[in-house]
């Protein structure tokens, strides 16, 4: 009889891929990395950006078959836990499948619930999460809220479809609701009932266990632990081992976004003199008063996913491509990437530019964003030592993933250079998803914190220095990527 070797099984969806990390329990080696693409966008009214639930749940039976299977024999899961974009709102009925689209963080129909419910609660943003949209669901959509059990951020939703158990999982005691906040939601104004507001709880808890349905779908055994998770910007900072300080994790996505680890007198003073240019919020709980210091980024992978795609549709080969790219010089040779709104152009093309040079411009147009955000914060003392890379920042973008084996250094070397920091490829290469493992290994009991769940999987794997003689043409794309 082959031994049973532990290991967990963490599940990231992401607005363009979902992504599915089998983990070795004892080491945090990564075992198998699967991915499938998450669905397309659906907007059919002004500011309305949807997708349909059940096509994520079809990708992750899928991803999670396939990780299986590589993984190969004598794999024991022994927790699963999902993070997920957000604020995107998810209506579920109580088998866990979708009883209407997602309302994706990208959708602006709630902005007026937004503005009510911020001056009803006294606070505004992602610590609104999903209530101004489970307001607008349950007035608009009124014959699927019948067939709704809970309304619920994305990986709540993955829970309650693994488990059965609804909660709202978040480490920020601003988002926590009070006895009489809940009832100003419950009654009157707030618009509101009970299927938005579920039971809070802090991530990396055990909830359940896995449900027979939901067993039979990904080929599981039945009463798997199932541990709350959290959002992929959160699980990121855990997966990159964001508990020391001055260390970064720039994670490249659809939407893009970077976040450092700050103490929290350095960020309140940094907050005070940069003004609200980067976000500034609590880390995990359990990693004590670090500050996490970031941003998002609008549609920076969305752009390269798509450049990348134009290119292969036109012919190119992705692995010749993606060395192509590598093998370009700071600045692409003259190519630059303008935004006009949604609309993107490319300048300084002339003859002999080929497809690498628009995908090296975006790849370039991506790391750049970084640097520009961050600028105005290290010029008033935020300290950054090293910056990890997750996902499409390791140039290890979803339309070439079936043809990479690895990222050739020069795309990792490019960010090193224009950020004038070293950067870590670390041993699992999707940040949140390794994340999410730590959070699975903590709540089935087997780490005693998190702090030690996230030093068993945030493993470097490669540390990129910048080259020194590349600072002036970095310094001068940055001025140029600002000026536009």
């Amino acid at each position: 009889m082959t031994p049973q070797r532990g290991a967990l099984l963490s599940i990231d969806l992401g607005s363009t891929a979902v992504k599915v990390l089998i983990a070795d329990a004892e080491s945090g080696r990564p075992l198998a990395l699967t991915r499938r693409a998450s669905g397309v966008a659906l907007s059919t009214a002004s500011g309305a950006v949807e997708q349909d639930p059940n096509v994520w749940w079809a990708a992750i039976r899928s991803a999670v078959g396939e990780a299986l299977t590589a993984a190969g024999p004598g794999i024991e899961i022994l927790g699963i836990a999902a993070d997920g974009h957000g604020p995107t709102l998810v209506p579920v009925r109580e088998d866990g499948s979708a009883a209407s689209a997602a309302l994706l963080w990208r959708d602006r129909r709630a902005a007026d619930d937004d503005a009510q419910l911020a001056a009803l609660l006294g606070r505004s943003g992602w610590l609104l999460a999903e209530l101004p949209k489970a307001r607008w669901f349950l007035r608009e959509r009124a014959t699927a809220a019948k067939e709704t059990a809970w309304l619920l951020s994305t990986w709540d939703a993955l829970a309650f479809r693994l488990s059965g158990e609804a909660v709202a999982s978040f480490w920020d005691p601003a988002r926590s609701l009070s006895p009489s906040q809940r009832a100003l939601l419950l009654s009157g104004p707030g618009g509101l009932d009970e299927r938005a507001l579920p039971p809070e709880v802090f991530p990396g808890t055990r909830i359940g266990a896995l449900r027979p349905q939901a067993a039979s779908d990904l080929g599981l055994p039945i009463g798997i632990p199932i541990i709350s998770g959290t959002n992929d910007g959160m699980a990121a900072v855990i997966g990159a081992g964001l508990m020391h300080l001055a260390r970064g994790v720039d994670v490249g996505g659809a939407a893009g976004g970077v976040g450092i680890s700050v103490e929290r007198v350095t960020a309140e003073g940094i907050a005070t003199e940069v003004g609200g240019a980067l976000w500034s919020g609590p880390a995990p709980a359990s990693f004590g008063e670090i500050r996490i210091m970031g941003g998002a980024l609008g549609g920076t992978g969305l752009l390269l996913d798509a450049t990348i795609s134009e290119a292969i549709e036109r012919g190119s080969d992705p692995g010749a491509l993606i060395d192509a790219v590598a093998a370009l010089p700071l600045g692409a040779d003259g190519v630059r990437v303008e935004r006009h709104g949604e609309e993107v152009r490319f300048s300084g093309t002339r003859d002999g530019h080929v497809d690498a040079h628009r995908v090296r411009a975006v790849m370039e147009y991506g790391a750049l964003a970084v640097a520009a955000l961050l600028a105005p914060a290290r010029a008033a003392g935020l300290p950054l030592s090293e910056m990890w890379l997750s996902g499409p920042a390791t140039g290890a973008t979803s339309g070439l993933y079936a043809a990479q084996l690895s990222v050739p250094r020069g795309i990792p070397q490019m960010r090193a250079d224009l950020l004038g920091v070293p950067v870590v490829l670390p041993r699992i290469p999707e940040a949140a998803a390794a994340g999410s493992a730590a959070l699975a290994g903590l709540g089935a009991g087997l780490y005693a914190s998190l702090s030690e769940a996230a030093e068993l999987i945030a493993v470097a794997e490669e540390r990129i220095e910048p080259n020194p003689g590349s600072a002036t043409v970095a310094a001068s794309l940055l001025e140029q990527f600002r000026r536009a």
